[in-house]
C-alpha cells in the first residue's frame, strides 16, 4: 500500500475522533462520511465554522424540513469542501430544489442530495434543462424497474442526465450482471447506473466487476449487496490502472484493523477505501481540473447517496425489530 494512502487513513481515523467528540448526537455513518470528505479534499476542519453551518440550515429550514436529520450534517460537509461561507452555497442548493420539484421530483429524504447534484452538475447548462432531463431519466427507470425504482435513485438521475449516457446501456448492464451472478434488485440497480458513466463497453465494465467481487471474496472482504455500487467507483478507473484494485484491497485491510472502524463492517471499509484511492488516483494522475471536478463530483454525491440509503435501511430495520419485540 502506498504510503499516502496509510497516510491518508490515519489522518482519517484522526479527523473522525475529533467531529465524533464536537458532534456526539449525530449518526456515525455520517460523522465518518463527513471526515472521509475532509480527508479526501484536504481541507482543515473547524468545529465553529461546522456548527456555524448546521445552525445555519437549521434557521433557513422548517423543523420538519428533509435538510434535517442526517441530510443536514452530510450537506454541510459537502457544502464546506465548496466554501467556508456557505449561505451562499445553501441557497443555491435551494433553488435547484424548487426546480428539481417544478420538474416533478417528489419532497423526501432524498430529494436534498440529489439538490446538491443538480447545484453541482448545472454548470454548463441551467439546472432547469439538467432537472428535466433528469426526470426523463427517472422515468425511464421507474419503466423498466416499477418495484425497484424510488427516491433513492434521485440523485443518480441527475448525474446520468448531466452525462448524457445511453439509457439502453443501464439495462444491459444490470441484465449482463445478472447474468454473471449478481443479485437482481436496488442495489445492482445503483451499480448498472454506475458502469452507464463510463465509455467503455459493458462487457468490460461487468467482467472487472465480477473480476474485483471475486478477489475481494478470496481476500476475506466479501461485501454484501448493499455495496455493489462501489465496485462501479473502482471500475470508473480500473482502466487506466489496473493497480488500483490491489491499492484498494490493501488500505479496506488496514482500515479494518483501525478502532473505530473495525465495527463498521467490511461494506463500509470497502466502501470509505474506495472513495479514497480514487481520489487519490485523480490527484496524482489526471492532468485536467475540469476531469478532476466531474468525476470528483460524482464520487461524493455516489458515497453520499450510498450512506444516506444505508442509513435509512438501518433506521427502518431498527424500526420493525423495535416494533415487533413491542408486539
Amino acid at each position: 500500500m502506498k504510503t499516502e494512502l496509510k497516510f491518508k487513513a490515519d489522518q482519517m481515523l484522526e479527523l473522525y475522533k475529533t467531529i465524533e467528540k464536537d458532534f456526539m448526537w449525530e449518526h456515525n455513518l455520517t460523522k465518518h462520511f463527513v471526515a472521509l470528505l475532509y480527508t479526501e479534499h484536504d481541507k482543515r476542519y473547524n468545529k465553529e465554522t461546522f456548527k456555524n453551518t448546521l445552525d445555519m440550515i437549521n434557521k433557513e429550514t422548517g423543523i420538519f424540513s428533509n435538510f434535517r436529520s442526517s441530510n443536514r450534517f452530510m450537506l454541510a460537509g459537502l457544502m464546506h469542501m465548496e466554501s467556508d461561507s456557505t449561505d451562499g452555497v445553501f441557497h443555491q442548493i435551494r433553488s435547484c430544489e424548487s426546480t428539481l420539484k417544478e420538474n416533478g421530483f417528489k419532497s423526501g429524504m432524498y430529494l436534498p442530495l440529489a439538490s446538491y447534484a443538480l447545484y453541482k452538475t448545472s454548470k454548463e447548462q441551467a439546472p432547469s434543462q439538467l432537472a428535466q432531463k433528469a426526470q426523463h431519466i427517472y422515468q425511464q427507470m421507474k419503466k423498466n424497474h416499477p418495484f425497484l425504482t424510488s427516491g433513492d435513485d434521485y440523485s443518480m438521475s441527475v448525474l446520468l442526465a448531466a452525462s448524457e449516457v445511453d439509457l439502453g446501456r443501464i439495462e444491459e448492464a444490470y441484465e449482463k450482471l445478472n447474468i454473471k451472478g449478481f443479485y437482481k434488485g436496488n442495489e445492482l440497480q445503483r451499480l448498472s447506473h454506475i458502469l452507464a458513466l463510463s465509455n467503455r463497453s459493458i462487457d468490460e465494465l461487468v467482467e472487472i466487476c465480477f473480476n474485483m467481487k471475486w478477489q475481494l471474496k478470496e481476500a476475506k472482504l466479501n461485501i454484501p449487496t448493499t455495496y455493489y455500487a462501489t465496485l462501479g467507483i473502482i471500475a470508473l478507473i480500473y482502466f487506466e490502472d489496473e493497480t488500483i484494485v490491489s491499492e484498494w484491497i490493501e488500505l479496506t485491510k488496514y482500515l479494518s484493523t483501525l478502532k473505530k472502524f473495525k465495527w463498521l463492517g467490511k461494506g463500509m471499509n470497502v466502501m470509505l477505501a474506495s472513495s479514497l484511492v480514487s481520489s487519490q488516483w485523480i490527484d496524482e494522475t489526471l492532468k485536467s481540473e475540469a476531469t478532476k471536478l466531474t468525476i470528483s463530483i460524482s464520487i461524493d454525491a455516489l458515497i453520499a447517496a450510498q450512506t444516506a440509503a444505508i442509513i435509512a435501511a438501518t433506521t427502518a430495520a431498527s424500526a420493525g425489530a423495535a416494533a415487533s419485540a413491542s408486539s
